[in-house]
Parts: structure tokens; sequence; C-alpha cells
């Protein structure tokens, strides 16, 4: 064999390595993107939460100088809110269609002609990331890495959320992926000019990546759906009941919060914080009480019922949000269930 043939076949060999290695690390990319609660089977009794837009106002709420909510007319449906400094501005999510994003960029408008210079995504989901592509070229859109990668998923988040839209694919059928520009690990930040806005991330809670916007002024904290709001119990959607736990408490103890502006519901006070921790310890003794004796996934479903102390009043503006609750409790026994067994 000749030298020359050597080196080609020694080329041809490293060639098919590189692509071997290539495809090996593609594939692995695209099943870390995959939306990791579309693997899941919910138990009878759960439904998705209810966030078709149409018909949806946003109401600005003024939380202090340059601080605004935008709230909501129909909970669950996603709120937002942004924050003014010197420079420009920075908005908290972009819901879910352009449609709900001119909402937004409306309301800053009616307060500022300042240019907005960030938009933050709080998680993957589309209702909180769909909107992103309405945003002006020139918006720097930030996100927690792990929410920027399982993002990429554009194609099976659309899929997945069918059923909090009634089936109507309309809601975001001219949706256009627009991936972050900026990614942080645990804290990132940014300077609006006499104006700085902290970026947290405190740890796995409903998804990988949550994320918390809080502004110090106002002691605001915007948490996507780590803390979904008034009337709710955690969702541990992505599992890792655990991890939660821990999230919340490293949120309560280094950001001095007052006010929540929730992804979904209303505000709520940091006491909101207490609550969900309670409900996670009462949850996960009571799945490693029903694993330890022996019962079945189904027998803990019909004994861990949610206490009516976890629910809004049946005569509140969040009494719709009822079933939903009990609901996304079934998800976490079942959730925890399982993942307690190992399986």
């Amino acid at each position: 064999m000749t030298t020359n043939s050597k080196r080609i076949r020694v080329g041809l060999a490293a060639l098919a390595m590189a692509a071997t290695l290539a495809a090996t690390a593609d594939a692995a990319d695209q099943q870390m993107a995959r939306n990791p609660a579309a693997a899941f089977v919910p138990p009878a009794g759960f439904t998705l939460p209810p966030l078709h837009p149409a018909g949806v106002d946003l109401a600005t709420k003024r939380l202090g100088e340059g601080v605004y909510a935008l709230l909501t007319s129909r909970p669950p449906v996603d709120n937002s809110g942004f924050i003014v400094g010197e420079k420009g501005v920075l908005v908290i999510d972009a819901h879910f269609n352009a449609r709900m994003a001119r909402k937004i960029l409306a309301a800053v408008r009616a307060v500022t002609d300042k240019p907005i210079l960030y938009l933050v995504n709080t998680n993957y989901h589309g209702d909180h990331t769909f909107g992103n592509y309405a945003f002006p070229a020139e918006t720097t859109i930030v996100a927690h890495r792990k929410t920027a990668h399982i993002m990429r998923g554009f194609e099976a988040e659309k899929k997945f959320l069918l059923g909090t839209v009634k089936n109507d694919r309309t809601v975001y059928g001219d949706a256009v992926l627009r991936l972050p520009d900026l990614t942080f690990e645990d804290r990132l930040t940014i300077d609006l000019g006499g104006r700085v806005v902290e970026i947290h991330h405190f740890g796995h809670g409903n998804t990988a990546g949550d994320t918390v916007v809080y502004e110090p002024t106002t002691r605001t904290a915007w948490t996507g759906n780590l803390v979904l709001g008034a009337g709710t119990i955690p969702w541990a959607i992505d599992g890792d009941m655990p991890a939660y736990l821990e999230t919340i408490g490293r949120f309560a103890a280094r950001l001095d919060v007052a006010t929540i502006i929730p992804g979904h519901t209303l505000p709520a006070s940091r006491a909101i914080l207490g609550k969900y921790q309670r409900y996670i310890r009462e949850l996960l003794a009571a799945v490693r009480g029903a694993v330890g004796s022996g019962r079945s996934l189904d027998q803990t479903l019909a004994a861990l019922t949610l206490d009516e102390s976890y629910l809004p009043a049946a005569d509140s503006r969040l009494a719709a949000v009822r079933p939903l609750m009990q609901g996304i409790h079934r998800w976490n026994v079942k959730m925890t269930y399982l993942e307690r067994k190992g399986r």
C-alpha cells in the first residue's frame, strides 16, 4: 500500500468518525430540546390550563416609578410586565403570538418611547416565548441556558400546547422561532440606566431553566411558572419535586420580595413561597409513605387528594382555577410516585 493510499484511508476514517460524532451530538441536542413533559402520560382528572388568548386584555398596573405589571383579564392566561430605565426598557415574557405581543408593545408605548432593549423569557413554554418574533429586531432576548436549548423543540412545543388553546392551531400558526440572543447560568444583572434589574436562576422548578426577574427598588419579582400565582400550588411539570423545594428555598432566602407578579393568576405576596414549600414537603412525605407501604399508583392517587386549604375560594375570582389545581396535584402525585419508584 502506498503512503498516499494510507493517508486517504486515514482521512476517510477521520471524516467518518467526525460525521458519526456530529450525528450523535445532533441527536443528543434534539433529545435535550424536546419538551420533557411531552413524554409523561397525565393521570385521569388532569386537564391542561385554558390559555387561549382570544378576547384577553392586559391591564397595566404601576408598581412604582418605571415598574409595571401587565395583568391578564382572564386568569390563567399569561401575565407580563416591563421595567423602564434611563436608557430603555426591559420586558418580561412575550406571550403566545404576535397579537398578544403587540398588546405588550402598545402598553410599553403608552408609558414611554424609549427603546425596548431586552426581553426576558422566564421559561421555554410557548405561551411565554412564541411572541418573541414580534419584538423589534434590535431587542436582545435573554433566557437561561437550559431554556434556550429546549426552545429549539419548536414544533414539539406547538403540539404539546394544543390542548391549552382548544386545539386551535391558528393561535400560534404564524409564529416564527426566535431564540434568545443572550443566555446566563445563575445570575445576570442588567443596567437600564439609573435602574438595575436582577435576573436569577435558583434551580429546577416548574422547568429546568425557570427564571426570576427582580426589581429591587419596588421589591417586585416576576416568576413565570415557578410561582403560578395566588390560589395555586407548584406544578412540577418536568418532575423532580425535591429540587423544586430547594429552588423555592433559595428564592425565599436570597430575595427580599414584597410583590410577586406570577406567570398565570393574580399577584401574590412572599407568603406564597411558604405555602409552596409546605405543599411540596407534605406531598413528598405522603408519596414516600405510600410507596413505603406498597400502595399502587392508583391507590396513591385515590388517597392523596388536594387539601381544601390549597385551593382558591369557590366564590372568588379564581374559582375556575380550582379544578385545574386539583388536576395539577394529581400530576404532581403521579410524577413523584414514579420517580420515587425509579421509573
